[in-house]
């Protein structure tokens, strides 16, 4: 079972030693750093590859996902290998032959709602992927990610993914309780909600956050 039936709790665009930490602290499930130049929450392979190891000595719990964008499937392997990424968010439209060639264990596919006129064609071409992805994601605006808008949670509420599904786009403290309210996503991630700045998390926006996911109290 997906996160043996719990939500997982995702947060995206870490740039920094502290952040890691502090995820790890409050409990967060899976940590994701974004390997695309354009980003402004844009990390090297050695800068990955160093937090990595620092957090993994320390016995840091959370999962390392890395998110890619125009590399090839070998660029993307091979940097999985050198950074100790667990997984893949393909967020460039990538094919199934790609999915496959990464692992399909190991591979987030990204889809934009507001690319489909129906709930029902979003539906059929996450089916299209059902043997190549772990789970699916699902991002505002038409795509890319990180820009901190909103998707219709109303919209979403009748959706049968075949696979997990994580919710993005402009979750925080603010929105989160609504969103979950209004649909059941699988999983959600957290990148621009809960920032001080491009790659910079803040503190009291996670701790909210986790306070209404998780009930999670400070020590």
């Amino acid at each position: 079972m997906f996160n043996n039936g719990r939500r997982v709790i995702k947060v995206c665009g870490l740039t920094r030693a502290e952040d890691v930490a502090l995820c790890e602290e409050l409990g967060v499930d899976w940590i994701g750093f974004i390997f695309h130049p354009a980003s402004p929450r844009n990390v090297g392979v050695d800068q990955v590859a160093a937090l990595s190891q620092a957090r993994a000595q320390a016995q840091g719990r959370a999962l390392r996902v890395g998110v890619f964008v125009r590399q090839s499937a070998d660029e993307v392997c091979k940097i999985m290998d050198q950074t100790g990424l667990a997984l893949a968010q393909l967020h460039g439209g990538q094919d199934q032959a790609f999915c496959r060639t990464v692992g399909p264990q190991r591979v987030i596919k990204v889809f934009w709602p507001q690319q489909y006129a129906r709930l029902e064609d979003l539906q059929r071409d996450i089916e299209a992927y059902a043997l190549f992805c772990r789970a699916v994601l699902l991002d505002a605006g038409t795509s890319g990610g990180g820009h901190g808008r909103s998707l219709d949670f109303v919209g979403l509420a009748g959706l049968r993914s075949p696979l997990p599904w994580f919710l993005a786009g402009g979750l925080g403290p603010e929105n989160i309780r609504d969103a979950l309210s209004r649909c059941a996503p699988d999983g959600v991630d957290l990148n621009s909600g809960v920032e001080d700045a491009p790659g910079r998390k803040s503190r009291e926006a996670l701790l909210r956050v986790m306070r209404e996911l998780t009930g999670f109290k400070e020590p």
